[in-house]
């Protein structure tokens, strides 16, 4: 006899970091949002968050003026960030948090009754008076089989920094590799983003989105994947093993 499978009520906000969860394997997120099982922190998930937090400390000027060795490949960039946010330029913030209501209106990260989308900004700073760059610090390997889902990120960013600031007209977001001195997409091929794209990339992200935000299963969708997921069915002695695969 088959199991019943009891449907479960559908989320009421997300993030990308949800989105992408649930695009790897609907279960996962299950496990994480709605039952809201831990998985164990990885050494390098460990390394990530202290090297955000020299950033965030060497551009608002907590840590001292000689930049954190980890940094180094981009000295020129964190002196030119730390000078700015010493001016307390509009729009230019470091380590924010945005949140949006099912609206696209401007909401706030602990309103648990409209808040829809929430979203975790690492650095936002102004090329002109116009134009603001959106920069997503990352730690570890850039691959090229993940473009897609990069560029998905950067379309996110760039929509939430139009919303937010009526006096930016464009938005170059960007993923800056912190290890390997990369950054994508380069400099010579930037993303650019405009006022005009707003409509467009509110009815993507509503189209992007609705699988996830109406989904009443969270069925398993084994993939590649699988064998490094914490809740695997053999992962069962390690505080694992929720799922059937």
């Amino acid at each position: 006899m088959a199991t019943k499978v009891i449907p479960i009520k559908p989320l009421t906000a997300w993030s990308f970091s949800r989105y992408s969860t649930y695009n790897q394997c609907p279960a996962k997120l299950k496990y994480t949002a709605v039952d809201k099982l831990k998985e164990p922190k990885a050494a390098a998930m460990e390394r990530g968050t202290m090297i955000h937090s020299l950033a965030e400390g060497y551009i608002k000027g907590t840590l001292p003026a000689k930049l954190p060795v980890e940094l180094i490949k981009f000295e020129k960039e964190f002196k030119m960030l730390r000078k700015q946010y010493k001016k307390k330029v509009n729009a230019m913030v470091v380590e924010d948090s945005w949140a949006f209501c099912k609206d696209w209106s401007e909401s706030t990260w602990n309103d648990w009754v409209n808040c829809y989308l929430r979203i975790k900004l690492d650095c936002a700073h102004h090329e002109n008076d116009t134009t603001l760059v959106i920069t997503d610090w990352k730690t570890g390997k850039f691959r090229e089989d993940s473009n897609e889902e990069y560029c998905e990120q950067l379309e996110l960013y760039a929509l939430a920094s139009l919303l937010l600031h009526d006096h930016i007209m464009t938005v170059l977001p960007r993923l800056v590799y912190l290890d390997h001195g990369v950054i994508y997409p380069p400099a010579d091929k930037p993303l650019i983003f405009t006022r005009a794209d707003i409509p467009r990339l509110k009815k993507l992200w509503e189209k992007r989105v609705k699988p996830m935000m109406t989904d009443t299963i969270f069925a398993p969708r084994p993939n590649r994947f699988c064998s490094w997921c914490h809740f695997r069915k053999d992962n069962a002695a390690k505080g694992g093993g929720q799922c059937k695969y």
